[in-house]
């Protein structure tokens, strides 16, 4: 969760007249920290916990995204990845079969070298794949926004249903004035 914060500033004027010092504050009210609630995500809502006016506290949940889309990225990553283990395990078999035959003068200096390029090759479409992996994790574990501090909810820009794109910059979802 992003957070962007806004307040007022008190500005104090002092005056030195006939010997005395005289000290006036001219005084903007104070208002409370109220800041925007953002999300990394980008998906569909599926439902928003929260109210304006609502009082909430930290922990509390605010909204959820659909986990579809989520979910299917997250199933796809996982096999993908299954295959990616099994590919380098067969190269590397194939690497050794290689040395082996190279070892015997059977193959030559270049199957070789293509056996370690096909193993290399392997082995950065396995990292990749578990890279993936780790983002859809990422993404199925910040599908609900939860509250990190306690406030009251002051407006809500999120409804059901609604498509938020933070491919360039993150939209609004809430605004929470702190306590």
């Amino acid at each position: 969760m992003i957070m962007h914060k806004f307040k007022s500033r008190i500005a104090v004027i002092i005056i030195a007249g006939f010997g005395v010092l005289f000290s006036l504050s001219a005084y903007a009210q104070e208002q409370a920290m109220v800041y925007k609630i953002t999300s990394p995500l980008t998906g569909v809502v599926k439902t928003v916990y929260v109210k304006a006016g609502q009082v909430v506290k930290k922990g509390d949940l605010l909204l959820e995204y659909d986990a579809s889309l989520i979910n299917s990225t997250l199933a796809a990553a996982q096999a993908k990845i299954n295959m990616e283990a099994f590919n380098k395990s067969e190269a590397k078999k194939e690497l050794g079969r290689a040395e082996e035959l190279y070892d015997r003068t059977v193959l030559s200096e270049y199957d070789l070298q293509q056996a370690k390029l096909l193993y290399r090759k392997a082995v950065s479409q396995y990292a990749s794949a578990k890279n993936e992996l780790v983002y859809a994790q990422w993404d199925e574990a910040h599908r609900k926004l939860y509250a990190t501090f306690s406030g009251t909810v002051t407006a809500v820009f999120s409804y059901p249903g609604q498509y938020v794109n933070n491919q360039f910059s993150a939209q609004s979802l809430l605004l929470i004035e702190a306590k």
